[in-house]
C-alpha cells in the first residue's frame, strides 16, 4: 500500500464527497425542513403518505413500472433468445439496432412516435384514406402510449441482460436436462430460463426504476399524476408556495430512496445466486441452434418487426428534419433546408452549448473513472470498497434528485448553480457509474485450467442432475 496511492483514494473521496454526498445530503436536510420554519420534523413525510393524491400519484408509478417491466420481458426475453441462440446472417447489424433506443434521447423516440401514432400522424391518416377507419385511434396518448415509449427505450438493457445470460450457461445444463427427457419449450421453461434470472434481474431492475426518474416525457404525453413529474411540477412552478415546494423535495427523496433499496436488494440477490457459467472446453459463445426454415422465418419477422419500431425514431426525425410542414399529411409533401440554417446560422449557441457540456462531463468522467477503477481494483487502499459502493449506487439515484440536490446545495453558499459550468458536474454526477471501469469480482473468476460447474437438481425431473 504506496503513499500514492492512499492520497489518490483521498482525492477521489474529496470529489465524491464534495459533488455526490453533499449534495444530497442538503436535499435530505430540506426534505425535513418545516414550511416557515427553521425547525426539523418529519411533518412533511407524514402529510405526504397521509395525502390520497400524493398516495394515488405514488401508485401511479409503481403501476407504471410495472407494466413497463412486462412489456420489455414480454419483448426482450424471445429477442434475447434469437440473438443468443440462433445463428443467422445479419445478427450483428440487429443487435447495433436493438441497442439504439440506448444511444438516442427518451424524449427524440416521444416526438417521433407523436408524429407518426399521434392523432393525425402518419399512421391514422394512412388508415383513413385507405377507408379503414372513419375516426382517428388514440395510439400514443395516455398510459398505453407512455408504457410503449419508455418500453422501447429501455428494451436494451432486458436484451443485453438475457443475451449474456443465455451466452453464459453451460450447455452441459441443458444437455443433462435432455438426456433426462425434457426438451424444446418446456426445457426452456425449466431449466434456461431459471439460470437466467439473475442476469436478468440486473437489467429489469434498471428498467422497473426507469419511471421514478423520468419526469419530460411523462408529462409530454401529458400524464403529470406521477411521482418525477409532481416533484418536477411542485419544485419548479411553485417558487412562492414554500409548502409545494417542500412536499416536491419529499417526493424526490421517496423516490431516491425507493430506487436505492430496491438497486440494493437486487444486487445482494444477483451476487448470491450467480452460478451460471462455461465448462472448459465450450466456445464463448454458448450453445448455438439452428433453426429449422419456419423457425428462422419467424426469428427474421420478429427482428425486422423489432427493427422497423427503433428505426422509426431517426427515420421520422430525419424527414421532419428536412421537411417545412408536416401537417394533415401522411408524409411531408415539401422539402427545405431552411431549418438547418436556422439551427446552425441563427441559433449556434445551442448546438456549442451542447458539445461544450457534454465533452466537459465525459473529460470530467474519465479523469475520475480512471484513477477510481486502478484505486478499487489494482489497489489495498482502505475504504476501496465503500468507494465502489457509493459510486455503483449512482446507476439507481433518479435524476432530478441529482439535479434538485444540486440547485439547493450550490446557490447561496458556494453558488456554481448561478454559473453554466454545474450542467456539466451534474452530467458528470449524473453518469459517473458509466465512465466507470467495471471490473469483475475475483470471487467470480474462473482459473483457465478448471471448470467452472455447479451440480443442481433437474426441474423437469426432480432428480439431482450432473454432467462430466
Amino acid at each position: 500500500m504506496s503513499r500514492g496511492n492512499i492520497i489518490l483514494a483521498a482525492f477521489l473521496w474529496l470529489i465524491v464527497a464534495f459533488f455526490i454526498l453533499y449534495p444530497l445530503s442538503i436535499l435530505l436536510q430540506e426534505s425535513f425542513t418545516i414550511t416557515g420554519t427553521d425547525s426539523w420534523g418529519i411533518s412533511n413525510y407524514l402529510e405526504f403518505f397521509k395525502d390520497t393524491y400524493y398516495l394515488r400519484v405514488l401508485g401511479n408509478t409503481l403501476l407504471l413500472s410495472m407494466f413497463v417491466l412486462l412489456t420489455t420481458t414480454v419483448f426482450g426475453v424471445p429477442l434475447a433468445y434469437i440473438l443468443a441462440r440462433y445463428r443467422h446472417r445479419g445478427k450483428t447489424i440487429f443487435t447495433a439496432l436493438i441497442l439504439l433506443p440506448i444511444v438516442l434521447p427518451a424524449f427524440a423516440g416521444v416526438f417521433a412516435f407523436i408524429i407518426f401514432f399521434g392523432k393525425y400522424g402518419t399512421l391514422n391518416l394512412l388508415l383513413m384514406n385507405t377507408g379503414l377507419i372513419e375516426t382517428p385511434i388514440n395510439f400514443i396518448y395516455g398510459l398505453h402510449g407512455l408504457v410503449f415509449v419508455q418500453s422501447l427505450h429501455m428494451l436494451p438493457f432486458i436484451v443485453l441482460g438475457l443475451s449474456a445470460g443465455f451466452t453464459n450457461i453451460d450447455p452441459s445444463f441443458e444437455e443433462a436436462a435432455e438426456v433426462e427427457g425434457a426438451s424444446g419449450f418446456w426445457r426452456f421453461i425449466t431449466i434456461t430460463l431459471p439460470l437466467c434470472t439473475p442476469s436478468y434481474l440486473a437489467g429489469a431492475v434498471l428498467v422497473f426504476l426507469w419511471p421514478f426518474t423520468d419526469w419530460l416525457t411523462p408529462m409530454i404525453l401529458g400524464q403529470t399524476n406521477l411521482l418525477p413529474s409532481v416533484a418536477y411540477i411542485n419544485i419548479a412552478y411553485h417558487f412562492t408556495d414554500m409548502h409545494r415546494k417542500y412536499m416536491g423535495i419529499v417526493a424526490v427523496v421517496i423516490a431516491a430512496v425507493f430506487c436505492i433499496s430496491l438497486f440494493l436488494v437486487a444486487r445482494w440477490w444477483v451476487e448470491k445466486k450467480k452460478y451460471t457459467g462455461l465448462s472448459k472446453g465450450t466456445t464463448s459463445e454458448g450453445r448455438v441452434i439452428e433453426p429449422g426454415p419456419l423457425l428462422k422465418m419467424g426469428a427474421y419477422a420478429y427482428l425486422l418487426f423489432i427493427a422497423f419500431i427503433v428505426l422509426l425514431i431517426p427515420i421520422v426525425l430525419g424527414l421532419s428534419a428536412f421537411s417545412r410542414r408536416w401537417v394533415f399529411e401522411p408524409f411531408p409533401t415539401y422539402w427545405t433546408l431552411e431549418n438547418f440554417r436556422l439551427i446552425l446560422l441563427e441559433s449556434p449557441i445551442l448546438i456549442k452549448n451542447s458539445f461544450l457540456y457534454s465533452g466537459l462531463a465525459l473529460v470530467f468522467g474519465v479523469a475520475f473513472g480512471l484513477p477510481a477503477a486502478y484505486i478499487i481494483a489494482r489497489s489495498r487502499v482502505p475504504g476501496k470498497d465503500a468507494l465502489d459502493f457509493v459510486i455503483t449506487l449512482m446507476l439507481a439515484f433518479p435524476g432530478i434528485a441529482v439535479g434538485v440536490g444540486y440547485m439547493l446545495a450550490f446557490w447561496d453558499k458556494i453558488p456554481l448553480a448561478r454559473y453554466w459550468i454545474i450542467m456539466p458536474l451534474a452530467l458528470f454526477a449524473r453518469r459517473l457509474p458509466w465512465t466507470f471501469l467495471l471490473r469483475r469480482p475475483r470471487k467470480y473468476r474462473a482459473r483457465a485450467d478448471s471448470e467452472l460447474f455447479l451440480p443442481y437438481r433437474c426441474l423437469c425431473c426432480s432428480r439431482a442432475c450432473s454432467s462430466a
